[in-house]
């Protein structure tokens, strides 16, 4: 196990957090030196991996493959998103793309993508692309104006496959929603839901809950010291970390009709466990009491949370987790 880097800077990565975490939009660059590239990629950027992981394991469960072998990165930052699509789906792509507002982002991004797989391509575009294959989106929304997020929607409106991972707080995930409504008609919807109907999270009664899911943190990074040392530094935890996302594709198989995806965790009481459950004809809260042969499942919070139920009005007479 590693112990500490001894040369982290924690009192720039603490601004770097908060500026993420303001409620404005981002509108001047923000990364100072490669190594507060390197000390991001590390700590923050590590945690946006776990997200990335989460949701590559879902749609791979849902059978869904790229289908160009051109993918494209805009608003990069350090490569995290890259990296992990290409660690998920060795040797699918020969060309990278890669583009932000940040030109040391993007020279940082490039050197870690050609260390770990020096057999791609990688094309730094001086400009915003309007890709054609795959992209990826990561934590960009927070940093956009209404104006910036509706030009990227123009940028991707051509592509093959868009997956876009965003913090799972109640702000991004409406602001996502958005963007699923305002693109659904050009594509066809990958995950999280299991239908291409309207959000039911736009429906009355609805107001209070937003789409977001837990990614676990690997078991090295509850043993690694150097997670201890961030823990304190940032007073941030390191596990489970909540995302939101959309995956959509220009043509894709969804699940079959009656599947459910569920949202947030689970509330557990002495004999019934609630979870907020969204599926083709609505988004509602459901029960499982003791007795429902997946109570127990249902209570361990699963990521990705897919299943196939037989209900009674609100109630979970039985199910299967999909896996």
């Amino acid at each position: 196990m590693r112990t500490e880097p001894p040369k982290i800077d924690w009192d720039r990565l603490r601004e770097l957090r908060d500026l993420f975490l303001q409620a404005e939009p981002i509108t001047k660059p923000y990364w100072r030196s490669n190594r507060q590239l390197q000390d991001y990629d590390i700590t923050l950027g590590e945690r946006i991996g776990w997200k990335w992981e989460a949701v590559i394991r879902e749609v791979k469960l849902r059978g869904w493959e790229p289908p160009s072998p051109s993918l494209t990165d805009l608003g990069c930052g350090t490569g995290v998103a890259t990296r992990r699509m290409l660690r998920a789906f060795p040797g699918h792509f020969r060309k990278v793309t890669l583009w932000d507002h940040s030109e040391s982002a993007v020279s940082y991004a490039r050197q870690k993508i050609r260390h770990e797989f020096p057999e791609i391509r990688i094309v730094c575009a001086k400009a915003p692309p309007h890709p054609k294959g795959v992209v990826v989106v990561s934590h960009l929304l927070t940093e956009l104006t209404d104006e910036a997020a509706a030009t990227l929607l123009e940028q991707v409106a051509d592509a093959q496959a868009l997956l876009w991972v965003e913090p799972g707080t109640f702000e991004t995930s409406r602001r996502l929603i958005e963007v699923r409504e305002a693109i659904k008609d050009h594509f066809r919807i990958v995950a999280p839901c299991t239908h291409q109907q309207t959000c039911g999270l736009l429906a009355e009664g609805n107001e209070t809950h937003w789409c977001h899911h837990f990614a676990t943190a690997p078991r090295v990074a509850h043993q690694d010291p150097f997670w201890g040392h961030f823990r304190r530094e940032m007073n941030l935890d390191v596990g489970p970390v909540a995302y939101s996302f959309l995956v959509m594709a220009k043509e894709a198989e969804g699940m079959e009709p009656g599947g459910s995806h569920l949202i947030g965790g689970p509330l557990r009481f002495p004999k019934y466990v609630r979870v907020l459950s969204c599926q083709a004809e609505d988004v509602r809260e459901l029960v499982a009491g003791r007795k429902v042969n997946v109570y127990k499942d249902l209570k361990q919070a699963h990521t990705p949370a897919l299943y196939q139920f037989e209900l009674k009005k609100n109630r979970i007479v039985s199910g299967k987790r999909v896996d």
